[in-house]
């Protein structure tokens, strides 16, 4: 019996070192450890909202972010057609290097991300985001949404369009300092994003076919970003207004794990990339329209 024990020991204390060196070798998987360990479930559920998970020192926003659940989740359920496939679950954080942790980024800096069916939201908009609170609450349950109906291990819809959807459904939430004429003007002068299969999770990484040039108000991440995502969900809201029904088709697609590319030819008869010109020569016209008004 001795021996047992000790290979037992033994053999879990070599599964600890490889997983060690594993996570020493991969630093990814050392952030999704420190994220399963922070993640919100884990949190206490708000007294009158078991949806709202939360640090014991962010109760005030806790209480706060209930308050405008209920209506961003009507709103979300409208904009995509269909009700949450479950109750979502929203972490508020107080600790920045927590949500740090929670976000598998390893970067307190970003407003909240959605990350394993959850939303995660940075101390910073109950701080001096506070005006951000309910966009971005409404636009990270857009993401929730739509994971939460697709199936484990499904292709992964570009971010492109998860952000434009979101961003659209949240009536501008996570485009905020970017007004769709800002955004429309951009196109116009060719500082236009570029729709492509990369991680938009990276902002250093967006791509504009010109480089737009900088806002003297916004940091150049920040810039970046928020005139990608305005840009991305103009094009979604003008796919949902060209045609309602080939809209929700694509997204009960999506939701049922298809591949975007081809979902997005079978609803609307055209790839992508047709489409985004037929939306760039709309908005030409639509602006000449209006220079002659």
């Amino acid at each position: 019996m001795p021996r047992i024990v000790t290979r037992t020991v033994i053999f879990a204390l070599v599964c600890a070192a490889a997983l060690a060196i594993a996570m020493m070798l991969r630093p990814e998987l050392r952030l999704a450890a420190r994220a399963a360990w922070n993640d919100p479930r884990l949190l206490a559920a708000f007294a009158d909202d078991a949806r709202i998970r939360y640090e014991s020192e962010a109760r005030a926003c806790a209480a706060e972010t209930a308050a405008l659940l209920p209506a961003a989740i009507a709103q979300i359920e409208a904009a995509h057609g269909r009700h949450f496939a479950q109750p979502p679950i929203v972490g508020v954080y107080a600790s920045f290097e927590n949500y740090a942790n929670a976000n598998a980024m390893d970067d307190p800096g970003i407003a909240a991300v959605t990350r394993a069916g959850a939303a995660l939201l940075s101390p910073t908009l109950c701080g001096k985001e506070r005006g951000r609170l309910e966009g971005v609450l409404t636009h990270e349950l857009s993401h929730v949404h739509l994971s939460g109906w697709r199936p484990l291990g499904a292709p992964r819809p570009p971010q492109w369009f998860t952000e434009g959807l979101a961003v659209m459904a949240s009536n501008g939430g996570g485009a905020e300092g970017v007004s769709e004429a800002e955004a429309a003007q951009a196109i116009h002068e060719g500082y236009r994003v570029v729709l492509d299969g990369r991680r938009w999770i990276d902002f250093a990484m967006l791509a504009f076919e010109r480089e737009p040039p900088r806002h003297p108000k916004l940091d150049a991440l920040t810039q970046r970003q928020r005139l990608a995502y305005r840009q991305a969900g103009m094009f979604v809201g003008w796919l949902r207004t060209r045609d309602e029904k080939a809209f929700m088709q694509l997204l009960r697609a999506l939701e049922a794990g298809e591949a975007f590319e081809p979902s997005v030819e079978v609803a609307f008869g055209e790839n992508p990339s047709q489409l985004w010109r037929r939306f760039v020569a709309d908005l030409s016209q639509r602006g000449r329209r209006d220079a002659r008004d």
